[in-house]
């Protein structure tokens, strides 16, 4: 009675994080692992593209982060293996950050020397950045002072960055961040499928400490359709939009391409 009791309060307080965001139902893997990361466990989330990763990290870290006290430094650092996905990131999780008023910004190669200043001297609550960005970042002494309060790291796309040098270079930097942090640093990967995922964990956590691995088991049935457009990127992203506007759905759509640059020539209405 006392374990359904705590199911029923966690699923009530899950309901509330997430329902002031739009949302009325929750996916598997955030039923999992939004009560761990409330916990502030190191955890490792693998789950398929388009499962709700993302919210089910930030959203519970954010709701964490506006009922603490806030330090003026970076407490919360997402990492993603491409500039291209740092902004689409930023993009998808700066309303959540607002919500629970906390300051966001990201910081990658294109980051404008104005925009660089104003985060080394007036630090967000969030950055987003790249494990090369990091790795600049971590030999200058004012963005040091900055992290000094870091609490929360997020590896996004972890399957990217496994047996690489990129990888290495990342798991030198977080052990560098711990030294450098005042508080313990708990950690959140966000990954697919991947075959080994006890030495992914260990990958995101490192190789002395615990790492609850959360997966996403269930099963997913598909009907695909093929349609065949010929002429410009113009001609296929208004037969997409037709064709959306068609289905009239109240489902979350993921649009893939084969670079991320076209994803903004779509605007359906």
């Amino acid at each position: 009675m006392k374990d359904q009791n705590q199911t029923i309060q966690s699923n009530s307080i899950l309901e509330s994080l997430f329902g002031k965001f739009g949302f009325s139902k929750l996916t598997e893997i955030q039923k999992k692992a939004s009560p761990i990361i409330l916990q502030k466990k190191d955890c490792l989330i693998i789950a398929p593209t388009g499962s709700g990763k993302t919210e089910c990290s930030v959203i519970p870290i954010f709701s964490l982060l506006k009922n603490s006290n806030k330090t003026g430094k970076i407490q919360v650092l997402y990492i993603t293996p491409l500039r291209a996905l740092n902004r689409d990131v930023f993009r998808r999780i700066t309303k959540y950050a607002h919500k629970n008023e906390l300051s966001i910004a990201i910081r990658h190669g294109d980051t404008s020397q104005k925009d660089r200043k104003k985060i080394t001297e007036n630090p967000p609550d969030i950055l987003i950045t790249t494990p090369e960005t990091l790795v600049i970042l971590l030999t200058q002494v004012k963005m040091l002072a900055a992290l000094s309060d870091l609490e929360w790291i997020v590896i996004d796309e972890v399957h990217e960055l496994l047996s690489s040098e990129r990888g290495s270079q990342l798991s030198l930097s977080i052990e560098r961040l711990e030294i450098n942090s005042m508080y313990p640093l708990t950690k959140v990967g966000l990954s697919a499928t991947v075959g080994n995922f006890v030495e992914v964990g260990k990958f995101v956590v490192g190789t002395k400490r615990k790492c609850q691995i959360i997966r996403d088991t269930s099963v997913r049935k598909y009907d695909v359709e093929i349609k065949y457009v010929e002429g410009t990127i113009s001609d296929v992203v208004e037969k997409i939009s037709e064709h959306v506007l068609e289905l009239n759905l109240t489902s979350p759509i993921l649009l893939f391409t084969n670079t991320r640059g076209k994803r903004n020539f779509w605007h359906p209405h």
